[in-house]
Formats: C-alpha cells, structure tokens, sequence
C-alpha cells in the first residue's frame, strides 16, 4: 500500500472520520505489516502529536478501548482463546499504537524501535495473563455497635437489622441504606464500614447524606444523628455529598483534620501511606482545620495537609476529574511518579509492591479503566523503561 494512502488513513483513525471501509483496509495494513514497519510509521505520527503538546482525550480512550477490545470481525474466536492470543492477533495494533498513543496515555514515555526488546514483551504480557489479578469491586464489611460483623458482598438485598430506631437494609444497587432514626436511643449507638484492598462500597446516612468508600478505607458513624452536630471518622478515601442542615454542620474527622461543613460534596483522601491529607471541593465550602490552622476552600480547591509534617497548603483550580477518578471508575494520573500509581494498584487489586534496585523516575499521564484485569493496565505500564513481574499476589518492579 502507498505510503501516503496509510498516512491518510492513520490520520481519519485518529479523528474519528475512518469509512468502514477505510477502516478494514487500514486493519489489513496492520496486520501484514512488521512491528518494525508499524513502528516507524507510527513513530512519525507521534511526533506529530507531541508537538502538539497533548493528544485529544477521546481519540486516547478510543485507542486505548482499541488496545484492550480489537478483535478480528471476520474471524470469531472463543473468549478464552481470545484472552490468551489477544497480544498476537492484535500485536500490530496493540503493541504498534499502545507503545504510541499509550505514551500520550501514560506520561510522554520514551519511544524506541527496538525488536529485541518488542519480543521481549510479548512474552512478559503473556505472563501477565497467566498470573493475572481481577479488579476489586463492592466488598465491604459493616461492623455494628455490639461488635458484630456483616459481609456485605455476601449478603442478601433486603433488610440487615435494626440499630435503635434506625432500620438498615442493603438496595438492589448495592448500596447500604440507614433509614428513621430520627429519635436516638437511649446511647448513641455506632456503626462502622469498611473495605478491603479490592473494595468498594457506598452507604446512604441517616440524615441522606451519601458517602462513597474507595478500596482500603473505613467510615465510622452514629446510626442516628442528634445534637447540634453530625460527626463521623474516616481513614483511607471517601467522597461525601452531605445533606443540607444548617441548624447541625458535618464533621468529618481523620488523622488530626476536622473538616467541617454544612451541606457540600467534597473528597477526602487521607491513607496512612500517603504523605498529606488531601481534602477536593466539588461545590459548597468547606472549613479544613487542624490543630495549628484553619483554611476555607471554595469549589475547585484543595488543601494539603502533611500527614507527618507541617505542610499546610490550598492548591487553586485542582483537577476535579483527577481527583474522583476512582469514584467514577478510573486510574487518572497527571505526571504521577511510579510510586504514586503502583501505591493505586495496589489498594485496588490488592497486591503487593517489591521494588529491586533503583525505583524508576518515570512519570506517568493518563485514564484507565478500573474494571480492567491487572494485566491490562500492566501492558500499558510495561511500555516504559520498567519492567513488571507479578509472583502470586505480588508485583516485583525492576527499573
């Protein structure tokens, strides 16, 4: 095929503009082309792309869809063929456009034709597979105020009990919701939610608010709000959309931070392995304090707070999107040192991290899916100078 044909080609694929047609051909070029031709051709286009500074988020996520999704429309194959063939039916594509657009994806990493090392790869994706890790999901354990303990991913919808005058009962969704409880008991009576590594889990308070829990992360809370304050306790991340009541702020406390509020959404990101609490405004304000100072966030602010220093800081038009990707269902980096996303991965699919030798200075831009396989976004990761090796439940780094 001419060269300018594929150059033509390759640039309506990027712009969404591809005929059927169009696109069969441009896949047929793909698939009786060499890594080496791919390579070359598609580094061209990079450049092109880099010089622009950014690659249009909808053409990363189509590509990236490409990446984990392609498959041959003529040639239907049984799903665990599929699973096990995908990088050497589609390697041309896979490995020709993650290795470009998946540097876009993931932090400008650096782009070498190399089919040594391209070999090399194929065989580590192949490992990936055989040894892969699921995503996380909703699993969550509620722990009542006599100390018992439900399993929430193991328990039927419906009613979970009473607490005083409040009822709980898991919905369809799969959500806990508290309801009544407009009286207390004759003692505040707690409950506390929390999820694992590799879990998720939304509740619904008392009062309406609604809280949503990322993986390794605990919320404790009355069953009943009274007084002239709601007050709950949070480790790990949660995300609050608290209901309106002016007559009685919300509380939440976690590691020395008070974050005080009327009604508001806001995020709160305080795992111990961090080094600051991180508290997002969405919309409302929000007053964070600590034992030294005070700050008001208006909505696009965050603040910083040092979980074991006195780091003290609001940051000005955040990245909302960044900043709940988890909620929303993604891994979101903007130049994340390696560290930052592997710490992510392995809340999410509840693994460990081994680090030999000198951990990597790569950095890291981009979205992925959290639904996806742990090998899925290993492929991507292993683009860059770092090699992945996953052992049972862990993961061993190498630079």
């Amino acid at each position: 095929m001419p060269s300018t044909r594929i150059d033509f080609l390759i640039d309506k694929y990027f712009q969404s503009s591809c005929s059927e047609e169009e696109l069969q051909e441009l896949m047929k070029w793909v698939d009786t082309s060499s890594e080496l031709e791919l390579g070359q051709k598609l580094a061209g286009v990079w450049k092109n792309y880099k010089s622009e500074g950014v690659m249009p988020e909808e053409m990363s996520e189509r590509i990236l869809n490409n990446i984990f999704n392609h498959q041959d429309d003529e040639t239907p194959v049984e799903e665990e063929y599929q699973e096990v063939s995908f990088w050497r039916t589609t390697y041309g594509m896979a490995a020709s456009v993650a290795l470009l657009i998946g540097l876009s994806f993931f932090g400008w990493l650096q782009y070498n034709v190399n089919l040594k090392r391209t070999e090399n790869r194929i065989v580590e994706v192949k490992s990936f597979e055989q040894h892969d890790v699921l995503p996380g999901g909703d699993k969550a354990v509620l722990t009542l105020d006599d100390g018992s303990k439900v399993v929430l991913d193991n328990s039927a919808n419906g009613s979970l009990g009473k607490q005083g005058e409040t009822d709980i009962r898991k919905t369809q969704s799969g959500k806990v919701v508290y309801e009544g409880g407009q009286v207390a008991a004759t003692k505040p009576m707690y409950n506390t939610l929390t999820t694992p590594k590799g879990g998720q889990y939304q509740v619904v308070l008392s009062d309406g608010t609604k809280v949503w829990l990322n993986a390794a992360s605990s919320l404790r809370f009355p069953t009943a709000f009274t007084g002239n304050e709601r007050r709950v306790e949070m480790t790990g991340e949660v995300y609050f959309e608290v209901a309106k009541n002016p007559k009685m702020p919300f509380k939440v406390v976690t590691q020395g931070q008070e974050v005080e509020v009327l009604g508001t959404h806001f995020n709160v990101m305080a795992f111990q392995n961090e080094k600051v609490i991180k508290t997002t405004l969405l919309e409302g304000s929000v007053k964070v304090s600590n034992n030294e100072k005070t700050t008001i966030l208006q909505p696009g602010q965050q603040s910083k707070v040092g979980i074991n220093s006195n780091i003290f800081r609001t940051v000005n038009d955040v990245n909302i999107e960044e900043e709940l990707a988890w909620k929303n269902g993604y891994f979101q980096f903007n130049d994340a040192s390696l560290e930052q996303v592997m710490r992510q991965i392995e809340r999410w699919y509840d693994v460990d991290i081994e680090y030999v030798g000198k951990i990597s200075n790569e950095h890291f831009t981009g979205k992925l899916p959290r639904n996806t396989n742990l090998s899925n976004v290993l492929k991507i990761l292993s683009m860059s100078e770092v090699d992945f090796k996953i052992e049972g439940k862990k993961i061993i780094i190498t630079p």
